[in-house]
Formats: C-alpha cells, structure tokens, sequence
C-alpha cells in the first residue's frame, strides 16, 4: 500500500498501522480525486481493496 500511495503525486508523509488495517496520509494536491485514484489502485493491490475514506 505505502509504495502505490507514495507514487502517488501531492501524497506525503505516509503511516501505515498493519493491526489497525489503517494509513494515514498528508495530501497536497487538493484538486486530486482522491476516492476515484485509491479505486483505481485497488484494482491491483489487495490491501487496497474496500477502502473508506476518514478525514480528520
């Protein structure tokens, strides 16, 4: 997951808690469809898969 999200450009700053299933993340790039860029990473990375978006 870290990987395809650190390719992610505006994506900074990247913390994965492996128990939890959760990662934590700073988005620059405020224009950045963010649901519609984790579907499409999703379709090739399981840990991806049936993501849910919190902001805080």
């Amino acid at each position: 997951m870290r990987s395809d999200l650190a390719n992610v450009e505006g994506v900074s700053d990247i913390q994965t808690d492996i128990k939890k299933r959760s990662c934590q993340f700073k988005l620059a790039n405020k224009d950045l469809d963010l649901k519609a860029k984790l579907t499409e990473l999703a379709q090739n990375n399981e840990h991806i898969k049936g993501f849910e978006i919190v902001t805080q």
